[in-house]
């Protein structure tokens, strides 16, 4: 009798620690937030429904209106099942507004990377008629990254012929360094003289390493939005990387004032582009200092104006953008900025930043007929939802262009700076687990 109770009370304890170690993530996956936060005077609610229950710190059961004030701060709630088995907290957190311009402008962006990809190793065509291959000889592979030759570092591609044929006049062999995954390695290659013809038809006599390099990162995106009184902004709304799929280092940046020409229409299968033009330092922006999985994020270098906005608009929380109608802003034409309706047809539910937590679909009539839906230079057009900025337009469906990833605005503004306190992560409730173990001994008495 007592060995059968001892392996039910076992028993027991086994199921309410495999309770306790999953709840969090089971009751995160039925749509229960561990972690919200909520704006001054801002009225908040969860619709729990049994067996879950809730319950403020001092013990008091919590429906209807879950909080409203006016004061900033944290406040922490036990979600129990049936009223006495605690399997997660919610934690609230009361923090001040954040008010931001959205974006909508075409932008040119410039990067100087911190060093170049080698994109294909080749051969040299020596002035004696032979084929040699310098780069591979030395050592150097496709994908690795040129940082320097002989102690000069290396950012733009046409950098490294200016500087191989002023070096190897009077030293045979140059030194380079050159990053390859995570090691830095040095690698000696003897550049070989050979024939170039120009556009032109004129020829000269080059050093040449037989590489292909890839020019830093230039094209057109889009402005997210900025900050009036800090000036930081944020754009694109997904990483820049290069043709491997690497995050590009960035040395140096800038964005610069862009104009769109004309549109090549997606269609499936085959995603669209923005054509557009800029014409580089002239026309600067802002500067970029930070290339990160949500956009590009830097500092203004003069005020906008905006003319859909002549006031800020809240940024929304995570936990506040629903399905539903919703608007982007995006320019087609010339420096137009204009509105889109969309319809976001999926929201995921992401307590800690990561990207794709939106899907949109473009309703409108106009925009379909002049893109076909979402194309190559709309990343970082602003999505508006009930007067909050909610989030940026990120990728595009390859296989339904009219439909495409969105990031939370909430996310790209803690990488702008403007908001620092990142979402806390959440534990087990090791201490209702404790009080489950008293109640279960206390009955056995």
């Amino acid at each position: 009798m007592r060995r059968r109770l001892f392996r039910s009370v076992v028993a027991l304890f086994l199921a309410l620690f495999l309770v306790m170690a999953s709840g969090p993530y089971w009751v995160t996956a039925v749509g229960i937030p561990r972690q919200l936060k909520v704006f001054p005077g801002m009225e908040l609610s969860l619709d729990l429904k049994p067996p879950f229950r809730l319950f403020a710190q001092d013990g008091t059961e919590v429906t209807g209106s879950l909080f409203n004030t006016e004061e900033l701060g944290r406040s922490t709630y036990r979600l129990s099942l049936f009223g006495w088995l605690p399997i997660s907290e919610v934690v609230v957190d009361v923090v001040p507004l954040i008010r931001v311009y959205p974006g909508g402008q075409s932008i040119g962006v410039l990067l100087s990377t911190d060093g170049l990809v080698v994109s294909q190793v080749g051969g040299v065509l020596g002035l004696d008629g032979r084929e040699y291959f310098p780069a591979r000889d030395g050592g150097i592979e496709a994908g690795d990254i040129l940082l320097s030759v002989e102690g000069h570092p290396l950012h733009r591609a046409e950098q490294v012929s200016q500087l191989i044929n002023s070096l190897a006049v009077n030293k045979e062999k140059l030194t380079f360094l050159v990053r390859r995954g995570n090691r830095i390695i040095s690698c000696e290659v003897t550049p070989v003289r050979a024939l170039r013809t120009d556009v032109f038809g004129r020829s000269s006599t080059d050093y040449l390493l037989g590489i292909y390099l890839e020019d830093p990162a230039a094209g057109v995106g889009t402005m997210s939005f900025y900050d009036e009184g800090s000036g930081r902004f944020g754009a694109l709304g997904h990483t820049i990387t290069d043709s491997l799929g690497r995050p590009i280092r960035i040395a140096t940046g800038s964005i610069v004032e862009a104009s769109i020409d004309s549109i090549r229409p997606g269609s499936r299968g085959s995603p669209g582009e923005k054509i557009g033009f800029f014409h580089g330092e002239q026309d600067v922006l802002g500067s970029i200092d930070s290339n990160s999985g949500f956009g590009i994020f830097g500092q203004l270098k003069k005020p906008f104006t905006h003319p859909h906005f002549p006031e800020p608009v809240p940024v929304a929380f995570a936990h506040q953008v629903r399905e539903g109608p919703a608007e982007i802003y995006t320019v087609i034409s010339g420096n137009n900025i204009e509105r889109f309706t969309v319809n976001i047809i999926k929201v995921n539910n992401q307590s800690r930043p990561s990207d794709k937590g939106l899907v949109i679909q473009v309703t409108d009539p106009r925009l379909l007929k002049v893109t076909g839906g979402i194309i190559q230079g709309m990343s970082g057009s602003p999505i508006l939802q009930n007067g909050m900025l909610v989030g940026a337009v990120t990728h595009v469906f390859v296989n339904d262009p009219t439909k495409g990833y969105g990031s939370f605005a909430e996310w790209m503004v803690y990488e702008a700076g403007l908001r620092e306190e990142l979402p806390a992560k959440q534990s087990i409730s090791w201490e209702g687990f404790f009080l489950i173990i008293e109640k279960v001994f206390s009955n056995l008495m």
